[in-house]
């Protein structure tokens, strides 16, 4: 489905920024290409410091221009990753089905969070792999009640075959525009994370670029529709 201005042009546009954290070979680099690109690869290069995906999603009334940084998780990198939880409204914390170590990690991951990111940011706890079934050590009750004890919202998923990625972004966007329409975002404080963006710069994106779209039901009755970005 190609999108052009005329589709969008009486749609706030905001700018959201995701952070994606956890150990290094957890999944999260795959998790954002099959999200933002459907993409899954084998064998990634271990990401250096931080990388960076865009993708815009079109949703009720609103567009969310989501940045989504996608994070180093060797020890290594801790004090340079600490740098970019400012600014963020929400932090996908993933962890490995299969890697007893990952999930014993996570409080630290969420310790990072509440010393380093705003009180408000909306966690989602991520346990990847489960295409690895034979190969569970962590059970998804270990996950769930985590989740429980952090306030988090819990997702199994498999960044090989897709399943429930696209439902963790969609329950994050859908919370997203909750909170804007509820006015719990002071839009004059970066440090909350979502902005409203320019409109110039929502018509140039859309004037510019051809989107692929993706519908998914929302209630039976409503969609949202992803486009890839740049």
């Amino acid at each position: 489905m190609k999108k052009n201005a005329d589709d969008t042009k009486n749609k706030k546009c905001y700018s959201v920024k995701i952070i994606v954290i956890g150990d290094q070979s957890v999944g999260k680099t795959n998790i954002l290409n099959r999200y933002v690109n459907n993409e899954f690869k084998e064998e990634y290069a271990i990401t250096i410091g931080m990388d960076f995906l865009t993708c815009n999603v079109e949703l009720y009334d609103k567009i969310l221009k989501l940045r989504l940084w996608d994070t180093a998780g060797s020890e290594r990198f801790r004090s340079v990753t600490k740098g970019y939880y400012s600014n963020s409204c929400c932090a996908l914390i993933v962890y490995d089905i299969t890697n007893e170590t990952s999930f014993i990690s996570l409080k630290k991951w969420i310790e990072d969070c509440q010393s380093y990111a705003s009180k408000n940011i909306h966690l989602v706890l991520v346990g990847n792999k489960i295409d690895l079934e034979s190969e569970r050590t962590i059970s998804e009750n270990d996950g769930s009640e985590l989740a429980i004890e952090y306030g988090m919202v819990f997702f199994e998923t498999s960044a090989k075959s897709g399943k429930n990625i696209e439902d963790i972004f969609l329950e994050i966007c859908k919370t997203i525009s909750k909170k804007i329409d509820e006015g719990k975002y002071d839009f004059s404080d970066p440090s909350c994370g979502v902005n409203l963006s320019q409109r110039e710069d929502e018509m140039q994106i859309n004037k510019n670029l051809n989107f692929v779209g993706k519908k998914m039901d929302i209630n039976d009755e409503n969609n949202i529709q992803k486009k890839k970005c740049c």
